[in-house]
């Protein structure tokens, strides 16, 4: 049998015995998950992340850490296989839900931020992550200070997404209107 199977056999077993949501059950999915992510079985991860976000909402509600922590499991997942649209979503509920619980200047609401703006990059919207990287910097730069090497990261980050629209635009030939 392979590891994969052996989880799915337990999780099956600990599930009838000890029910869906038990505590084991659902380390046996987070493990089972994690092996899968690590393996870049980013499909197989992704359909572990949702079940096991889903049992979280449904146990600690959308907005506990360890909901948002699986929610952003999932949306690396999403990434991974070049589900944007689906990755971007899911870091935006992981961003409002730390922005409502922790604060906008906590640093894992401002992490979770980095990670939207990168995969809206990635996805080839230059013009959010700029966005995203604009308020990053504006925030970072008001509490860690201008030479704090997230604050200057950040920065790097910004340019590069203005030097994407700028290379974007000048490749973009003029149309013109009428006629």
């Amino acid at each position: 049998m392979s590891i994969v199977s052996d989880y799915e056999q337990l999780i099956a077993d600990q599930t009838r015995i000890l029910g869906a949501d038990h505590r084991d059950t659902l380390t046996s999915l987070r493990r089972l998950t994690e092996f899968q992510f690590d393996c870049r079985d980013f499909a197989g991860a992704a359909a572990g992340y949702e079940r096991l976000h889903a049992a979280r909402v449904r146990i600690l509600g959308a907005d506990h850490e360890e909901s948002l922590i699986t929610l952003s499991n999932l949306a690396t997942s999403r990434a991974m296989m070049g589900d944007y649209a689906a990755a971007i979503a899911a870091y935006q509920q992981v961003h409002d839900g730390r922005a409502r619980t922790l604060g906008f200047h906590h640093p894992d609401t401002l992490r979770t931020l980095d990670m939207l703006a990168d995969t809206r990059a990635s996805a080839g919207d230059h013009e959010a992550a700029a966005a995203d990287f604009q308020q990053l910097l504006d925030t970072r730069d008001r509490v860690l200070g201008p030479d704090h090497p997230d604050t200057l990261r950040t920065r790097g980050d910004l340019i590069h997404q203005q030097s994407q629209l700028s290379t974007a635009q000048q490749q973009t030939p003029d149309r013109e209107v009428g006629n």
